[in-house]
């Protein structure tokens, strides 16, 4: 399908049900015209159907809510959380009472306009068009000519190992095992929220991530590579054993037994239950930085901190994806790339001691020869094998 623009007005392309091409050219048109024009003819193509009338399309708002009620079961609570705020804090009061067969591709634009200048991230703005778009599509009133923002890359301020060791010097004892697990383990703050005891596998020191908990809700974790199994590094291990043991000893000053299994948190309050991460963010986590004398920064810094950190002591790339959930090793160096070198060498010397250690000149100098411009090397003193450019 196709819209090209002519002399006098639009020409429509488009593929019949049998699968031949066919053409047709209207005169006189707007590209809005020609757009309602091109929804007509697939809708007549796909359905069978009478051609919808423009002007007696639903309003967004119904839409959107029989859209939101159909998809419902498909979604995450936290995928469903996201939407409803998106349609209720910018699409309905935009366009709420609005038919969507007036809601254009250039009205898009507008309101994408509006939301840059208003200060909105351009991840934001991008998932309020991505709603639009498809509720849009749900109403078969595409929107044309709409392209997302470019979005920055993921933002990463690690913390170095002599910032991690201040920060968990200041830390209240009571959160300092969750903030150790944190740096040692690049879990998500969600995912540990989620962690339970019964995860925690002792006989081979690793811990499960079969689940996180976002804005009160659980669900099963982020992506299906986000399943897995953690290696638990000394740190953490030490840090889980003070844990059970300083929850043990909350549950027995308040006369409480063991918790059933399925409920046996091992990150919890101070008088139990579910792990607020809001709180743990805005009263522990950015208060301990600015107790350090530390930069603030954000609160998942703490997996970027183990990933950049594991990075530059050399370890295994794949090591680490897997640690950190991540389908491949490509991640890492889109978002780490730039870190690595702030702790590692960059000047080539590695390469230099690996070259001499495979030829067996550990101790000689490698000599390199140097280039004078003003000497003319003919094709005959090249080494065998080399090709002049």
């Amino acid at each position: 399908m196709a819209i090209k623009k002519t002399k006098t007005g639009y020409q429509i392309r488009w593929y019949t049900a049998d699968g031949g091409e066919t053409k047709r050219t209207y005169r006189g048109i707007s590209r809005f015209e020609a757009e309602q024009k091109e929804r007509e003819i697939l809708h007549k193509r796909d359905y069978g159907e009478t051609t919808p009338n423009p002007r007696h399309a639903p309003t967004l708002d119904q839409v959107a809510q029989e859209w939101i009620e159909q998809h419902r079961p498909e979604w995450k609570l936290s995928t469903l959380a996201q939407y409803q705020n998106v349609i209720a804090t910018h699409l309905k009061p935009t366009f709420g009472t609005e038919r969507v067969s007036q809601i254009t591709g250039q009205r898009a634009l507008d309101l994408r306009t509006k939301l840059y200048d208003a200060g909105l991230s351009a991840r934001r703005i991008n998932l309020i068009l991505l709603v639009l778009k498809m509720i849009q599509k749900a109403a078969r009133y595409p929107l044309v000519g709409v392209k997302m923002l470019r979005e920055e890359k993921t933002e990463v301020d690690p913390l170095a190992s002599d910032e991690v060791e201040a920060m968990l010097a200041k830390c209240p004892a009571w959160w300092r095992p969750f903030f150790t697990v944190s740096f040692w383990s690049g879990a998500r703050p969600g995912e540990l929220a989620a962690l339970k005891w019964g995860n925690v596998d002792w006989r081979i020191n690793k811990f499960r991530i079969l689940a996180r908990r976002y804005r009160g809700d659980e669900s099963t974790p982020k992506t299906p590579n986000s399943t897995r199994e953690v290696d638990m590094l000394l740190p953490v291990i030490d840090a889980l054993k003070a844990q059970r043991a300083q929850q043990a000893a909350m549950r027995l000053k308040r006369g409480e037994g063991k918790p059933e299994a399925g409920k046996d948190y091992v990150f919890t309050g101070t008088e139990g239950g579910f792990l607020n991460l809001n709180f743990l963010r805005e009263k522990i986590w950015y208060p301990t930085l600015d107790t350090a004398k530390l930069r603030r920064r954000t609160f998942y810094q703490t997996r970027h901190t183990f990933a950049s950190n594991a990075l530059a002591a050399g370890e295994n790339p794949k090591w680490v994806a897997d640690m950190l959930g991540h389908k491949s090793t490509q991640i890492l160096f889109d978002v780490y790339e730039k870190f690595i070198p702030r702790r590692t060498r960059m000047d080539g010397s590695a390469l230099v001691v690996r070259m001499r250690e495979e030829s067996g000149q550990h101790n000689a100098p490698m000599s390199v020869p140097q280039y004078d411009p003003n000497t003319t090397v003919s094709p005959s003193a090249l080494p065998t094998g080399s090709v002049s450019q």
